[in-house]
């Protein structure tokens, strides 16, 4: 899982990567910097791998990687995350999906000429993405999360715990892990959350939200968190960072007076992070995101972030035409109080990778793409029928997620014209491309689809809707729909919804005293001897059975 070869390695070179992003930082006492980030394939998916470089000089020679943590094709390694620990062990720590584990290495002496890393172990379930925090008292907690559903297509979540923002406390320097309590906030977008220790004791979990940043309280070191609530910090849903310097004061590093992901800058506190006085701008232009940061003994903060990934394009060229790079800002607390650079050796925009052109030898990714409509349309239809139109949305993901642009009714009546027949209609299906293939594109990522469809399912459990009255209310075309929420869950909307009635009536039936039958109205049934016939299909006992064997 963890490559060092160097020759195996060279396959991971910038010559051969069309986006990266999403990146961390560490640097030793000695003065060597580490940056890890991912990429690989076109998009956020399965293939994706982590990759880690050091510099021992100028922050611009960075090179090539020296270590990647890579679970093959049918796997991803994403979400990385550099720690030196209070033993001085750098950990490289990344997050691995269908398995949903986060699991590290460990180097005993980062600035060795030789690195030498342990075993790959395991942390904890989920996904992680931010350093751990060591408290005061010692403890070290990691921030790792479980998703309701896996936001990405293509990739699901292997776990029945409840969905939240966890801590994993170690109290034996990294031997042994304990999963403590978690928080649900409103809204929560991937959580990509922080712990931060406030000065009476009080942990604060923030976590990234669809309205800028959430956070929820612990007065028990991690074990329980409050109600979570709105920071105030506001952001535009991406990743922030936040840690108290040597100083006492707080640093922020947040999106400030910003139109989506532009903007970012460094914001410093002198009340626990109620407030922030001082702001310095450091990257003021578009698609600049996902800052992490670490304070080194000689008093400079050094902040990684990245500048248009490059990926979710129709076409290399749009890719090229992204500055697909990772960045590193230099600073210091003064530098920030000051609303400028003041102290000798702050840096801006200090480029660390950057990609250029794919080598000569390597095939274009997008080279479907580059197929006429007729001839996709004839490579297609020797598809089975029931695969083809799943195959075109394969192909463009994102197509017909600009609702405002796309004639959904227009591509759902060609879908259900080309589904009606036996015929092999290749000038239909060219049109389906057609339509499918020139869509208005949404410009940066995919929107939350999958999250906003289980959220509907949830809130009208009761109710007796129908597919195609969800897609009308989300906006989509139902054949979208219905490829998405597969591709993403692995199981039908209306299974989905069926499982999660069950799953609810199991709770009711060994948390409360109610009747079967109004267990059975409450999660959608009218009658409770249909419901009672269901739950005998699906668990080979009746209701009142498992109410038995289980409360």
């Amino acid at each position: 899982m963890l490559i060092t070869d160097k020759k195996e390695l060279e396959k991971f070179n910038a010559c051969h990567r069309v986006w990266q992003g999403i990146p961390s930082i560490e640097r030793t006492k000695k003065g060597r910097t580490f940056v890890c980030f991912y990429s690989g394939e076109l998009v956020e998916t399965f293939g994706n791998y982590e990759l880690l470089l050091k510099c021992d000089g100028d922050l611009n020679d960075f090179g090539e990687p020296i270590a990647v943590a890579f679970n093959g094709k049918k796997s991803r390694c994403f979400d990385g995350a550099l720690w030196i620990d209070p033993l001085e062990r750098l950990w490289f720590i990344w997050s691995i999906q269908p398995e949903n584990k986060v699991c590290a290495v460990i180097c005993d002496d980062p600035d060795a000429d030789e690195l030498e890393w342990s075993e790959v172990f395991y942390i904890g379930n989920g996904v992680m993405m931010n350093r751990p925090t060591v408290l005061s008292t010692g403890e070290w907690l990691f921030p790792i999360a479980l998703w309701k559903q896996n936001m990405n297509s293509n990739m699901r979540n292997a776990t029945t715990e409840p969905a939240a923002a966890y801590a994993y406390k170690s109290t034996d320097n990294g031997k042994t892990f304990r999963k403590m309590g978690g928080a649900d906030i409103r809204g929560r977008s991937f959580d990509e959350h922080m712990i931060f220790e406030q000065n009476n004791g009080v942990l604060n979990m923030l976590v990234r939200t669809d309205y800028g940043i959430g956070v929820a309280y612990s007065y028990d070191r991690g074990k329980n968190w409050t109600k979570g609530e709105d920071s105030g910090y506001g952001g535009p849903s991406s990743r922030f960072h936040i840690k108290r310097l040597s100083s006492g004061r707080v640093l922020l590093i947040n999106h400030y007076n910003f139109k989506e992901r532009n903007n970012l800058t460094a914001l410093l506190s002198e009340d626990d992070g109620k407030t922030f006085k001082y702001t310095l701008l450091l990257d003021e232009r578009d698609y600049v995101s996902y800052p992490d940061a670490v304070e080194c003994d000689d008093g400079f903060i050094y902040v990684v972030y990245d500048r248009e990934r490059g990926y979710y394009k129709k076409t290399l060229e749009e890719s090229y035409a992204d500055a697909r790079e990772i960045l590193i800002a230099k600073f210091t607390e003064e530098d920030i109080i000051n609303g400028k650079l003041v102290t000798k050796g702050s840096r801006l925009k200090n480029v660390a990778s950057r990609l250029t052109r794919l080598a000569d030898t390597d095939p274009d990714p997008y080279e479907k793409t580059l197929l006429s409509d007729s001839e996709l349309a004839e490579k297609l239809i020797k598809k089975n029928k029931e695969d083809i139109i799943s195959a075109v949305f394969e192909m463009y993901p994102m197509s017909c997620m600009n609702i405002h642009n796309v004639d959904i009714s227009k591509l759902d009546n060609m879908i259900d014209n080309f589904n009606k027949t036996d015929k092999r209609d290749v000038e239909l299906l060219e049109r389906i491309i057609s339509f499918v293939r020139n869509s208005p594109l949404e410009d940066v990522k995919p929107l939350p689809i999958i999250e906003k469809i289980i959220n509907y399912i949830e809130e009208n459990l009761t109710d007796e809707f129908s597919v195609n009255s969800l897609s009308e209310y989300m906006g989509i075309s139902v054949y979208y729909l219905c490829h998405l929420f597969k591709k993403a869950t692995g199981t039908t909307v209306i299974d989905y919804r069926n499982e999660l009635r069950l799953t609810k009536s199991k709770l009711m039936l060994v948390n409360t005293n109610e009747s079967i039958s109004d267990i059975a109205s409450k999660i959608g049934y009218s009658s409770a001897s249909y419901f009672s016939k269901l739950f005998v299909r699906h668990e080979k006992i009746s209701p009142t059975e498992y109410r038995e064997l289980h409360k």
